[in-house]
């Protein structure tokens, strides 16, 4: 290879006479990713979560990802979905958004969970008289069994015999099944649980459940996910998307167990440090467990989210689309939910054939070509595995949130829609975070630079992002961009440190 050729590939300048060329190594580029498509959650989901975005001033695919979440809690105790004569299953959904400190999570969430809040609300009122109830039937059932083995004990020294053995199981027997249970807890979300409160509450309480948390890492740095727990909690969760039954083994007698016909949604809402640690977790992808999720992050509204022109007196409780939106969610949170007498859901089996599973067919095969090697999802394999599932899944919430028996094509073609977002979102995310990571960062200050007139100081490091304000990180990008091409230096100190640089304007 030529001198001039080495020089070229490595993008130091070229003499060709008194022209000097320049040609700087080509930087890694960041995919532009997807709009959330709002429209495609309906005129029910979708309406309120464009006006929730507005007056909470969050990117839409965060209200977006709420309702989608909170709809998703409330329907699944009542509905199961089959795929034609692919299989049935749930309708739960597992979500997660990744977003920075500030951005309004937990008033976004509030909102969104407003009717499941409300309800939860009116239960605890209720609570103590019935756990006062609970206590007094206990301890007047506990004094009446030890009464009847009391009386049932044989005078003296005689033994007992057979024939009152058999009398006192019997009785025992009637009594042990008229044992008082206590009052379900007035809750029906929890944020921080580990395998066996999972299991209890689920035992106990509500037989369909929502794992929800405006600070996630409460969850993924709990007690449920330390080293000894973690892979009970992920197993157990994980089993609950999948609609499959939960048991539990203990080596007290009595203490292990078997639950089916339970159900769980999810909505964890983390910070961008904390995602970054989960979704690179092994085992957390090994086992399958991230790929259940539909995540959502979008860029940043903090320092657009002005209030000058809104009015004071109009807020998201004025606002008839979200009015609309808690009224379906209130009715269909408060259903009565079918169950045996284990406390088993039993839900109603929706359907999606005919021209709906036509529709969801392509959906499912469109997404099974894009996984061969060639393909845009090969890197994302286990997530888009479990695309087709989730698909149906969000088109059988959509339908029951907009009145309808089963999924029709268009909820099909909608769910759709929103896998893409999801799909994109993802495999843009991984191929990111295969990139050198330096020059991401490099073409990003460089970008930063050119928005603010094409130089920067060493003073002005103060200026950068956070993640680029320590000189030691400025710099080492800086030089990088210089080696690369893209950036010279302008002027140094005494010494010979670079103080100041500049766009390199490359000549044609």
């Amino acid at each position: 290879m030529s001198n001039a050729a080495v020089k070229q590939q490595l993008g130091q300048p070229i003499e060709r006479g008194s022209v000097l060329e320049l040609n700087p190594i080509p930087l890694a580029e960041r995919e532009q990713p997807p709009a959330f498509p709002l429209e495609a959650l309906g005129p029910i989901l979708g309406e309120a979560a464009e006006r929730l975005a507005f007056h909470v001033q969050t990117p839409p695919g965060m209200a977006g990802q709420s309702v989608l979440a909170a709809a998703a809690l409330a329907v699944q105790g009542q509905i199961d979905i089959a795929r034609g004569p692919i299989g049935r299953g749930p309708v739960s959904l597992f979500c997660m958004t990744v977003a920075g400190s500030g951005e309004r999570k937990s008033s976004l969430d509030g909102l969104a969970l407003a009717p499941i809040r409300d309800l939860e609300a009116e239960k605890r009122q209720g609570h103590p008289e019935a756990m006062a109830s609970f206590k007094a039937a206990r301890e007047a059932w506990e004094m009446r069994r030890e009464s009847v083995i009391s009386a049932s004990k044989p005078k003296g020294r005689q033994p007992m015999k057979e024939a009152e053995q058999t009398f006192l199981q019997e009785q025992l027997a009637e009594i042990d099944g008229q044992e008082p249970q206590p009052p379900a807890t007035p809750s029906m979300t929890f944020a921080e649980p580990t395998a066996e409160g999972i299991y209890r509450h689920l035992q106990h309480s509500y037989p369909s459940a929502g794992l929800f948390s405006d600070e996630g890492v409460g969850f993924f740095g709990g007690h449920g996910m330390s080293e000894e727990s973690r892979g009970r909690t992920v197993a157990m969760v994980s089993k609950l998307w999948d609609g499959s039954p939960i048991t539990r083994t203990r080596g007290t007698a009595g203490e292990s167990g078997f639950l089916s016909g339970r159900r769980l949604s999810a909505h964890l809402m983390v910070q961008p440090v904390v995602a970054a640690k989960v979704l690179g977790d092994p085992l957390l992808q090994g086992q399958g467990f991230l790929a259940r999720f539909l995540i959502v992050q979008e860029t940043s509204l903090v320092g657009s989210r002005l209030l000058k022109g809104r009015d004071p007196k109009r807020g998201a409780h004025h606002d008839p689309a979200i009015g609309r939106y808690w009224e379906t969610l209130a009715s269909l949170i408060r259903e009565p939910l079918h169950t045996d007498e284990n406390g088993a859901l039993s839900p109603r089996l929706a359907s999606i054939d005919g021209a709906a599973f036509d529709t969801w067919a392509r959906l499912h095969d469109s997404i099974e070509w894009q996984l061969s090697p060639d393909g845009r999802f090969r890197d994302v394999q286990a997530f888009a595995s479990k695309a087709a599932d989730n698909a149906a899944r969000i088109a059988t919430v959509l339908a029951i949130v907009e009145g309808e028996h089963s999924p029709t094509p268009q909820h099909i073609e909608r769910a759709g829609r929103l896998m893409a977002y999801y799909l994109e979102s993802m495999a843009i995310r991984t191929a990111e975070a295969r990139q050198d990571v330096q020059e991401l960062q490099a073409r990003d200050l460089m970008e930063w630079i050119k928005a603010h007139g094409g130089e920067l100081h060493a003073r002005d490091f103060k200026r950068l992002g956070s993640e680029y304000r320590s000189a030691t990180k400025a710099r080492a990008l800086l030089t990088f961009l210089v080696d690369t091409g893209h950036m010279q230096i302008a002027s140094s100190n005494q010494s010979g440190k670079p103080t100041g640089w500049r766009i390199r304007e490359v000549q044609s």
